[in-house]
């Protein structure tokens, strides 16, 4: 056991920084405040997905495929908007409404624990019909280019100012 112990001293070698636990309420905030100052929202891979999400977007010809082909499996198509949507929907709740407007910081620890499962649950089998539903479209590239605009969409969302 004596072993174990010097072979942690060793990897983490002490340090002057005081630890989280000890820092007041003050310090805490003034850390926070320096921590968020230096975190840029652009980044290689955000500016990345979002330009792929955008020719994907335009080379596959997306909302004209969406809306006007006729090998475009419709039922499906909007059962998988509708979970997708469902899954927005929770995530606004959680984040806008929890977050902003009801002031809560720790929105993990809310009321409805079933939020999350749900949201993830209906996020993939949405998915999952919207890839049914344009596949006589794209083939096998589908999964791919809506994998890819979803990616951009996220990164968009990173974007916006809360």
């Amino acid at each position: 056991m004596s072993s174990e112990s010097s072979v942690r001293r060793r990897l983490l070698p002490e340090t002057d920084e005081p630890e989280i636990k000890s820092l007041t309420d003050d310090e805490r905030a003034q850390v926070d405040s320096i921590v968020n100052q230096n975190r840029s929202t652009f980044s290689l891979h955000t500016i990345f997905w979002m330009v792929a999400a955008w020719m994907v977007f335009d080379f596959s010809d997306f909302p004209n495929v969406v809306v006007n082909d006729a090998r475009v499996k419709g039922a499906f198509l909007q059962v998988g908007v509708s979970l997708v949507s469902i899954n927005l929907l929770v995530g606004v709740y959680l984040v806008v409404y929890l977050s902003y407007i009801r002031g809560k910081k720790d929105w993990t620890s809310h009321t409805h624990p079933a939020l999350i499962p749900l949201a993830t649950l209906c996020f993939c089998l949405g998915m999952c019909f919207c890839v049914v539903a344009l596949w006589p479209v794209w083939g096998f590239l589908t999964p791919f280019i809506l994998f890819t605009l979803f990616m951009g969409v996220v990164m968009l969302a990173t974007l916006l100012p809360f």
